[in-house]
């Protein structure tokens, strides 16, 4: 059985100040979706659950971390650091908060996941602010940063409800599983009187980057009740769209999603169907979809674009790779793979370089600045649904680089 293991705090320093920094640079941040490599990559969520502080919850992945032997000590043990810095959003300079936390796990275990942990910060209500957060792996001798906006202005954003199911946070406001969920609501919020609203409506998949309207999809919202919130509440039947929206108009409402076990992963035959869609045929896709032998034509399909037996499973392992970390980094309010950086990733792989800021990605794929490369640039929407939706600058000049990607796909070759 696989378990979660809490990480202790060996010592926390704080240093709460208030002084003028350094302008932050903007570093490559191609490590941040690729698996390959064993970095740091935290889930991380903030809960505003106090006045005057805020409590930001992180986990790990066990498997990005490398564990060794202290001096005189026989146990292998984790030698992490963990730093964070708390600005002022509208006075960048400013520091309000910061904080170096060793983070020790005594005695490898190979059944487990996650290592996570909880740290509180301050963050007074009302404002807006800029958490930039460093991981130091020291037995690896390398370093990951991370920067986040947060808002703490009382408008009853997601930061101010924390989701569990199974006991354990969930991050991304996606439940992995079809059975009950439990939403904690911060102190700060006050009304007790909200509505929640269900639907299992299916989002379309994003179109190739060089159409320029992606179009708006409307939702039918079928099941709606009405409840009394007070500190926690426990809801059993979840839709795949689910909000729970206060009573008092000028708050926002709380949304969070399921889309199907064991999210992200890719785990039953009927989830490689749609993926498929953007490297198919009209025709292949509706044979696929009508297909009464489902794993027969899959595996035609995969056959006929990788010629042999060998090629064809290596194209399996890397499409569907990509659809789970598309699932994993990009999910909004539909899953990962069907927004647009999850058709860019699945089709194109990793990027070269990318550059990230609160408000942008920029993904470029070659050399910078040679001729040849291309370059995808993507904006952060500030939406009530979730604070992940980044959305693509469309342009028609993408089409031919676009079918040569998908070519390369149906000529048995993987890019990467």
């Amino acid at each position: 059985m696989k378990v979660t293991k809490y990480l202790s705090l060996l010592f926390l320093l704080l240093m709460i100040a208030c002084y003028s920094g350094s302008r932050l640079s903007q570093p490559d941040y191609t490590y941040l979706y690729n698996p390959e490599q064993k970095l740091i990559k935290p889930d991380l969520k903030v809960y505003h659950n106090s006045a005057d502080s805020s409590t930001l919850y992180f986990r790990i992945k066990a498997d990005d971390i490398l564990y060794g032997k202290m001096q005189s000590d026989s146990n292998l043990t984790t030698r992490l650091l963990m730093k964070y810095k708390v600005y002022d959003y509208e006075n960048k300079d400013v520091l309000l908060d910061s904080a170096t936390i060793g983070l020790i796990d005594r005695g490898q275990n190979e059944n487990t996941d996650y290592l996570q942990g909880k740290v509180n910060m301050y963050m007074p209500i009302g404002k807006l602010y800029r958490l930039r957060i460093y991981f130091r792996d020291e037995y690896k001798d390398l370093n990951t940063v991370y920067e986040q906006l947060y808002d703490k202005r009382l408008n009853g954003n997601q930061e101010f409800y924390l989701l569990k199911q199974n006991g354990k946070i969930v991050y991304n406001a996606v439940a992995t599983k079809n059975n009950s969920i439990s939403v904690h609501k911060s102190p700060l919020i006050t009304t007790t009187n909200y509505e929640l609203d269900s639907a299992n409506h299916q989002f379309k998949m994003t179109p190739p980057p060089f159409v320029m309207d992606a179009g708006q999809q409307q939702i039918n919202f079928s099941y709606r009740s009405n409840l009394v919130f007070e500190d926690s509440l426990l809801i059993s039947n979840i839709g795949r769209l689910n909000r729970l929206i206060p009573a008092d108009s000028q708050l926002l409402r709380m949304h969070f999603f399921y889309f199907q076990d064991d999210y992200p992963y890719i785990t039953e035959l009927e989830q490689m169907i749609e993926p498929i869609r953007y490297i198919s045929t009209t025709a292949e896709y509706k044979r696929i979809k009508n297909a009464l032998n489902l794993k027969k034509e899959i595996d035609a399909f995969w056959m006929k674009i990788g010629k042999d037996e060998n090629t064809a499973k290596s194209l399996i392992r890397e499409y569907y790779k990509r659809v789970e970390i598309a699932n994993r980094y990009f999910g909004t309010y539909r899953e990962g793979w069907k927004t647009d950086r999850g058709i860019i990733f699945i089709v194109y792989g990793q990027p070269s370089t990318i550059y990230k800021d609160l408000n942008s990605e920029s993904w470029i794929y070659g050399e910078e600045n040679n001729i040849l490369s291309v370059k995808f640039t993507f904006r952060k929407i500030r939406s009530e649904e979730s604070d992940n939706i980044f959305i693509l600058q469309r342009s028609e000049d993408y089409k031919s680089n676009w079918y040569r990607a998908v070519d390369d796909w149906r000529q048995g070759r993987i890019n990467s």
